[in-house]
């Protein structure tokens, strides 16, 4: 396994040193406009901060074409980060410095044909969804409105994988989850990834009688 970390900052460069000793192949990339060629089991690691916005959309764009998992590194990890990696089809985001038994534990998801998104986001892009209209609805109930394949590709949303991991799951091209996703949403009559994931994460108190 190859792990290109792309990044400008000494610092961040440093602490992937220590945290994958041994864990792979460490490539530095200090150029966003640079995507190498990758194989199958290759990880990048993209730290947000060392690029502007059109760079790090660039890259990360490229980056998902090919075989490799792509994770982000954000300084300060927060819910419009984790929306937008998710969105763009990164399978994680995560905080740059967390401790190395992470990205241990990050590594071997990716390999695994997982994703890492940070619990503590998880839970507040459904807190607040259901400060919105979702939080009186039964997912259960919900899902009865879909076909077998749009459950199934909700299901997957709502465990936090992106387009491109779905596609690669289901056997299906990005652009048919795609269609899919927007039949679901229309459906369940939520806006966007983020009121789904919420949706499907209620489940009603139950009552005692």
């Amino acid at each position: 396994m190859t792990i290109f970390v792309c990044s400008k900052h000494a610092g961040f460069s440093q602490h992937i040193d220590n945290a994958l000793h041994g864990a792979g192949v460490i490539r530095h990339l200090s150029s966003a406009s640079l995507v190498p060629k990758t194989e199958s089991g290759d990880v990048y690691v993209f730290h947000l901060p060392s690029f502007t916005t059109q760079e790090a959309d660039a890259f990360i764009r490229n980056a998902i074409a090919g075989p490799a998992a792509v994770a982000i590194a954000d300084d300060a990890p927060a819910v419009s980060g984790l929306l937008s990696a998710s969105e763009s089809g990164a399978r994680a985001y995560f905080n740059s410095f967390m401790a190395p038994q992470h990205y241990v534990q990050l590594l071997r998801l990716l390999q695994a044909g997982g994703s890492w998104f940070p619990p503590a986001l998880l839970a507040e892009v459904f807190a607040l969804a259901r400060a919105g209209d979702v939080q009186s609805r039964d997912s259960a109930a919900e899902l009865g409105k879909l076909t077998a394949r749009e459950r199934e590709l909700a299901e997957f949303v709502a465990e936090g994988r992106a387009n491109k991991e779905i596609a690669r799951v289901c056997k299906i091209s990005e652009r048919t989850v795609k269609a899919h996703l927007t039949s679901i949403y229309e459906k369940l009559g939520v806006k966007d990834r983020k009121g789904l994931m919420a949706l499907l994460s209620y489940r009603p108190a139950s009552t005692s009688h």
